[in-house]
């Protein structure tokens, strides 16, 4: 009679209790050139939905998505900080800005998808309206109005070193430079409708969004057979290539969560709903930021407040840099340069016009020069001053006029 109590004490108490255990949530922070809804848009499905019902039932975990760099309180940085996302998709220049400043690991590059070819680098495209016949080279760049996209793009650091290559320095010889930072529609309508001159637009970008302008558009000096790991760049380019975006992970994320994640991108099927939103094939294992690197070293992007990267929201006066002999024109001088020369920025975009001026040159001359003189000045005070005290006593052609002058000069003085 016991054990039978017994055996039902133990059967009630298997049917109506469980192992208590909580899911755990993991936020992605996502950026891409567009607003909060596209980006939305065209990621939720994969860093969302997708990531939670292929990663999640072997983690016990979901997945959030969090639009990043779009808004002053919500960049990277702040995000990493407060510790509220715990992977981030983006750029490359974003991603090697990320590995270097917080550890972050990156765990899976992505392969995109522009006119049905698959392509894992991005390129960029410094483009002119075709219908602009005064530009048809680099030299013909001096004087224009330039349209720059975000500063930790490929589009801004690799146009700026290849137009220095060319002879162009940015901020000395175009008349004003517009920042349009994740706006690159906007620059490519300001380039068509004549309120800029020249546009540093991303190439993969290009052929999947805007194909439609591509005719009205002229490209200046296009490297041929561009490749990227091996792999022939199906598209234009006026630079090298970087890769494509990828997905970097918080080192607090435990590896066994890193590794699930990368896992379930590189599986993604092209053909699926979640891979076509966002116009990509699927993703493969990292791709090397080390050329990333260099490159934004050469622009001086590294040497933001406390030497970290550029943020987009930084003062964007910290980004010129002036060639040797030029100087950046101070704050006010900034500020009226524009109106000085007939210029106005395009609504809603901060620009410069020709901040880099002329410094005054100042001679150096060498330690032992200066010493050299320094003593023979010393020495010719000296000797006006024993001169002037012992002018009485001295005596052939110096005693008397010497004595003479002092006499004049303490009888003035009386």
């Amino acid at each position: 009679m016991q054990r039978k109590a017994l055996a039902c004490f133990i059967a009630v108490a298997l049917s109506t209790c469980s192992v208590a255990t909580d899911t755990k949530e993991y936020k992605v922070g996502i950026w891409y050139p567009t607003t909060k809804e596209g980006v939305l848009g065209l990621y939720k499905l994969i860093f969302q939905d997708y990531l939670t019902r292929v990663a999640g039932p072997e983690l016990n975990a979901k997945f959030t998505v969090i639009v990043v760099d779009l808004e002053a309180n919500m960049t990277a940085e702040k995000m990493i900080e407060s510790k509220q996302i715990d992977f981030f998709y983006s750029m490359a220049g974003r991603i090697s800005c990320i590995e270097i400043q917080y550890d972050w690991i990156n765990i899976a590059s992505a392969r995109a998808v522009a006119l049905g070819k698959e392509v894992g680098a991005q390129g960029t495209i410094i483009y002119s309206l075709k219908a602009n016949t005064d530009i048809q080279t680099y030299k013909d760049f001096k004087g224009k109005r330039i349209g720059l996209a975000h500063m930790l793009s490929a589009s801004f650091y690799l146009s700026k070193q290849v137009l220095q290559e060319n002879g162009i320095e940015l901020f000395r010889d175009a008349s004003q430079v517009v920042f349009y930072g994740n706006d690159y529609y906007s620059q490519l309508q300001d380039v068509l409708k004549g309120k800029i001159d020249v546009g540093f637009t991303a190439s993969t970008l290009l052929y999947q969004r805007y194909v439609d302008s591509i005719p009205l558009v002229r490209f200046h000096a296009l490297l041929t057979n561009a490749t990227f790991e091996d792999e022939i760049y199906p598209f234009p380019t006026s630079t090298p290539l970087t890769p494509y975006f990828s997905v970097a992970a918080s080192p607090d994320v435990p590896v066994v969560v890193k590794q699930e994640v990368a896992r379930a991108l590189r599986v993604l099927d092209a053909r699926s709903p979640e891979a076509k939103a966002a116009s990509l094939s699927n993703f493969t294992t990292p791709a090397s930021q080390f050329d990333v690197r260099l490159s934004m070293e050469k622009a001086n992007l590294f040497g933001g407040p406390g030497g970290r990267c550029f943020s987009p929201f930084d003062d964007l006066r910290d980004l010129i840099s002036c060639p040797a002999g030029y100087v950046v024109d101070s704050e006010k001088g900034l500020e009226r340069r524009c109106a000085a020369n007939g210029l106005t920025c395009p609504v809603g975009f901060p620009c410069f016009c020709s901040p880099c001026i002329g410094s005054i040159s100042v001679e150096v001359f060498p330690s032992e020069v200066v010493l050299g003189l320094a003593s023979t000045l010393f020495a010719l005070n000296l000797a006006v001053v024993v001169f002037w005290a012992f002018g009485i006593e001295l005596g052939g052609c110096c005693g008397r006029p010497v004595r003479a002058i002092r006499q004049h000069v303490e009888a003035a003085a009386a």
